[in-house]
This record gives structure tokens, C-alpha cells and sequence, in this order.
């Protein structure tokens, strides 16, 4: 038949070059390269899908993760960025904060050791005694990136004004520490005159 014509045809024609096979096609024959109809053949999908699960794992919006806020209003992505804050300002305190106040500690502590620094001579207690109460600081991280930076000052203006926040909380939330902005502001407010 047909087919057997075909296989007897590409077995008595191998043509070789320098030790390597040549296809060569019957004579009626013709090479059609197929190409795909759908490039993307649902990966996208795919790929979003499993970030979503990594993100819910991660604690962190899909958007932050996969750096794709194209579908996102200002609402969404401010929802979605206090969703994210919380969860590291969570992970800062936890993590951050008890880290750095220990390093804070053995520094204070060398530093007393050596006479870098010296507790006031009227101290009820000795850094032995009191070495959380001597150490006890807060710590200031990096600010919440700012997704509208008007609407943002104009929330923490508010929050102020009507007694719900203060300037050391609100200058925090921007990752600066109120006293030096305060300080700040009166040495610009002397040279000014």
C-alpha cells in the first residue's frame, strides 16, 4: 500500500552528510511547521494562581508580590498595602525590635563597663539591677510607602486634630522620629529671622 510505498522509499534513500543523516522528503511531500494558536496556553493563569497561594502563605498582597498593580484602584491597593503593613509591623516588633533592643543592651552594657557612659550618680539602681528599665527604647523602622502622599498627610493632619493620634505616631508611620523633626523645625524657624 501507500504507507509501505513510503517507508521503502525513505529506506533506500538515506542521504548522509559527513556522517550525519539528511532528512529528505518523497517527491509530493511538503514540511508544514505548525505554530502554536495560543502562545500563552493558560501559563498566566497558572503563574497568577500560584502566587496568590505564595503571597497568602507569605502574609503579603499578591500585587506586592508579583510587583503587578495594574488591575488596582487607589482603594485596593491602599487596602491591600495597610494588609501587608500590619503584618510586618507585626513582624518587626516581634522579630526587629526585641533584636535590636538586645544588641542596644550589650552595647549599654560594655559601654558602662568600659566608663563610655555613666548613670546619673542619683540612679535608684544599678544597670545590673534594672537592665530592661535602662534599656527600654523604642524602635523607629523604615516608613509605609505612600501610595497618594497628599491624601495620606491630609489623614494624618485629621487623625491629630481630632485627639485619635499623636506626632510621635504619625511621623513613625513615615519612619521619622517626631523630636528630631520638631528640633528640626525651630533651628529652620532661628535662622529664618
Amino acid at each position: 500500500g501507500w504507507i509501505g510505498e513510503i517507508a521503502a522509499y525513505y529506506a533506500a534513500a538515506p542521504v548522509r552528510l559527513g556522517g550525519a543523516k539528511v532528512p529528505h522528503l518523497m517527491p509530493g511531500d511538503s514540511l508544514n511547521l505548525q505554530t502554536a494558536q495560543d502562545t500563552d496556553n493558560g501559563y498566566s493563569v497558572f503563574e497568577q494562581s500560584l502566587l496568590r497561594y505564595i503571597a497568602a502563605g507569605l502574609g503579603v498582597s499578591y500585587e506586592q508580590l508579583s510587583r503587578n498593580y495594574a488591575q488596582m484602584s487607589y482603594s485596593t491597593a491602599r487596602a491591600s498595602a495597610n494588609e501587608s503593613w500590619a503584618y510586618f509591623m507585626g513582624r518587626r516588633k516581634f522579630v526587629a525590635s526585641r533584636q535590636a533592643s538586645q544588641m542596644f543592651l550589650c552595647w549599654l552594657e560594655e559601654a558602662i563597663v568600659r566608663r563610655v557612659v555613666t548613670l546619673p550618680s542619683k540612679a535608684r539602681f544599678s544597670f545590673q539591677e534594672a537592665r530592661s528599665a535602662w534599656g527600654n527604647c523604642d524602635w523607629i523602622g523604615s516608613g509605609r510607602m505612600a501610595i497618594d502622599g497628599l491624601k495620606e498627610v491630609q489623614e494624618a493632619v485629621m487623625l491629630i486634630e481630632a485627639g485619635l493620634s499623636t506626632y510621635e505616631k504619625e511621623c513613625a508611620k513615615r519612619g521619622d522620629d517626631y523630636q528630631e523633626i520638631f528640633a528640626q523645625q525651630v533651628r529652620e524657624t532661628m535662622e529664618r529671622r
